[in-house]
């Protein structure tokens, strides 16, 4: 399985940036640094960093440094590859293809959004491209190739994703977890799950769904004080890139930086869609969510799209979304306004943003 965070504020406890806590820490000491801080969205980063962590050498190295070393991915439905750069640098690289919930696009502009956001919680991510000759012969006879879009000269464009070297961890949290991010603690149907599964509820289908399944314990405390924030924080961050595919799979695509440690933000390609900008599945996980970050709230406020578009034109890619897009993500932050001002007059300012 492939594998950022706002703007830190804790310098009371720690006097320097996480990437420079000296090398000699243990991995273990270092993630536990990292549970420590509190991530709080900014403005958007004048340098864009991962967790403290300038992107720059990072995103240089993913745009331009020579593969060394090609393997096929292990996880996802989608055909992807797992690169090591001569400069040693990781990465994993999502081609352009067919499959319709594998938007490279989507994986290069969440990461855009999330650093014009200040949240900093998805890895450096750059469009490339690539000889698809350096990749085939790790793809061998793998069915997928035939979805891949490989362009007449023989190169194939994707999104490459720096690979984080900790191990990431799912964040089991049990049933009915969805109480820590509302005002209203029942939720009969709940949408943070499979679009399939969701309908199936709708429809009242009989039938055992893995988020309503009586074998999962049920949610008791968060591992962590501030983990209802950033889980509030993604569900805002997955509405405005459209992203459908976040919940699921035994939390797959839920993942922390090491035991205990923070939320990242993986698995973007499933958003940006070119159809319909207000999908009704991610209209209810928007409307589920009644309990918010003030810093996010401000973040979404300040977010100007004009300038994400021009951030966007930085790539190698560019463009990498089209004006239909961007005027959908314009509608879906005024959405998400709304929803807060209406959950404000309902419930009271104090219920609705604790954090």
């Amino acid at each position: 399985h492939e594998q950022g965070t706002a703007t830190f504020v804790a310098k009371s406890t720690f006097s320097m940036p996480l990437g420079r806590l000296p090398a000699v820490l243990p991995s273990a000491i270092r993630l536990s640094a990292l549970a420590l801080l509190v991530a709080i969205p900014a403005a958007a980063q004048a340098t864009p960093s991962f967790f403290g962590e300038p992107d720059g050498p990072r995103i240089e190295s993913l745009r331009n440094a020579a593969v060394a070393e090609v393997r096929k991915g292990r996880g996802g439905r989608s055909l992807a590859f797992q690169i090591t750069l001569e400069d040693g640098t990781r990465g994993y690289f999502k081609p352009k293809q067919s499959f319709s919930a594998a938007h490279w696009y989507s994986e290069v502009a969440a990461y855009y959004l999330d650093r014009e956001l200040g949240f900093g919680r998805v890895p450096p991510t750059s469009g490339r491209v690539l000889p698809w000759r350096e990749l085939q012969r790790a793809a061998g006879n793998d069915d997928r190739v035939g979805e891949l879009s490989i362009a007449p000269d023989g190169t194939i464009r994707g999104a490459f994703i720096w690979w984080i070297p900790e191990p990431l961890k799912r964040l089991r949290m049990g049933r009915n977890w969805e109480r820590w991010v509302r005002v209203q603690r029942t939720l009969p149907i709940t949408p943070y799950q499979r679009p399939v599964d969701y309908r199936s509820d709708l429809r009242g289908r009989p039938g055992i769904r893995e988020a309503s399944d009586p074998s999962r314990p049920l949610a008791t405390e968060p591992d962590q004080e501030g983990r209802p924030a950033e889980l509030s924080d993604l569900i805002v961050f997955d509405y405005l890139t459209q992203n459908v595919d976040r919940w699921g799979g035994d939390f797959t695509n839920l993942r922390t930086r090491g035991p205990g440690g923070p939320l990242i933000y993986l698995d973007n390609g499933a958003g940006f869609w070119l159809g319909e900008q207000r999908l009704g599945l991610m209209e209810a996980r928007l409307k589920a969510l009644q309990r918010f970050r003030r810093a996010t709230v401000e973040a979404v406020r300040g977010l100007d799209v004009s300038a994400f578009a021009e951030r966007l034109k930085t790539d190698p890619l560019a463009p990498v979304l089209r004006q239909k897009q961007l005027d959908g993500l314009r509608q879906r932050r005024q959405a998400v306004l709304d929803h807060v001002d209406a959950m404000v007059a309902r419930f009271g300012e104090a219920a609705v943003l604790p954090w």
